[in-house]
């Protein structure tokens, strides 16, 4: 019959030292920095990608291009009746 170890437990770990309460705000006001910045980022990055998919940073759209919204210019010897419903 096994009625347990005969060797005695270890002993709990030591308490962790009490940290200074400047070095927690400082630790407290880094972290808040970090979120701030990261959704400062991550809007931006949002801006971006909206602006980018409107055609308003760097790339012409058919909307927003020297047509304005007419579509493509194309060649009258192009157009027939059977093509483009002349």
């Amino acid at each position: 019959m096994c009625v347990g170890s005969l060797m005695p437990k270890p002993p709990p770990p030591p308490a962790p030292l009490p940290e200074d309460a400047s070095v927690l705000e400082q630790r407290k006001r880094q972290r808040a920095e970090q979120q701030r910045q990261l959704t400062e980022d991550k809007q931006l990055q949002f801006e971006q990608r909206i602006a980018a998919f409107t055609g308003k940073q760097g790339k012409r759209s058919l909307m927003s291009g020297r047509t304005g919204g007419q579509g493509f210019k194309l060649d009258k010897t192009l157009m027939t009746r059977d093509t483009l419903g002349y």
